[in-house]
């Protein structure tokens, strides 16, 4: 009995022993179990900033494509006024040069009008006796008798014989500046 006792001893003690290690296999499983919850939920959280972020770089990249295409935009249409505004100088350079062709073509003019002037001048040195009818220049003095050839202007004529276009009207008794060709014209001499 001695021996079975000891036996039943041994064999509690060996159940004892074996429900320890199942407690303590089981406490370590529920501690692993638990620490791969840990793990798990970590994990997940993770993921789920992995996510958040990457719908946040997604969203940026979206951003950043449409300013980048908006700058793209800008940018040609920046050149294009560029353009525009490249030929518009060049516009501007040509009529600047037309213009000054046309005034040197205009001062041309003038000059041949101040020549041919002061040539008639210089034949008519022979002045015309002052009429004392209508048809004749008003005022007293000398006068010289000017023969007007197309293209020839008041302004002109006094100029060739240094005298005011306002002298010549009233010698001839005009009311405007117009002209014919062919009219007379007394221009009062300077003394």
């Amino acid at each position: 009995m001695k021996k079975q006792f000891v036996l039943s001893l041994f064999a509690a003690g060996g159940m004892v022993i074996a429900l320890c290690g199942c407690e303590a296999m089981g406490g370590r499983d529920t501690r692993d179990s638990q620490f791969q919850k840990q793990q798990f939920e970590t994990a997940r959280a993770q993921t789920n900033q992995m996510n958040q972020v990457s719908s946040s770089i997604s969203a940026l990249q979206n951003s950043n494509a449409e300013l980048v295409k908006i700058v793209n935009d800008f940018n040609q249409k920046i050149a294009n006024l560029e353009q525009r505004n490249a030929a518009l100088e060049k516009n501007i350079s040509i009529l600047q040069q037309q213009i000054a062709a046309e005034k040197q073509e205009r001062q041309t003019t003038i000059n041949k009008m101040i020549d041919q002037v002061s040539k008639e001048v210089s034949k008519a040195s022979v002045p015309a006796p002052a009429a004392s009818s209508g048809s004749g220049p008003v005022g007293s003095g000398e006068f010289y008798e000017h023969k007007v050839e197309s293209g020839t202007t008041l302004s002109t004529i006094a100029k060739a014989y240094g005298v005011t276009v306002q002298e010549i009207m009233t010698a001839n008794r005009m009311k405007d500046s117009s002209l014919r060709v062919g009219q007379t014209l007394y221009v009062p001499k300077k003394k």
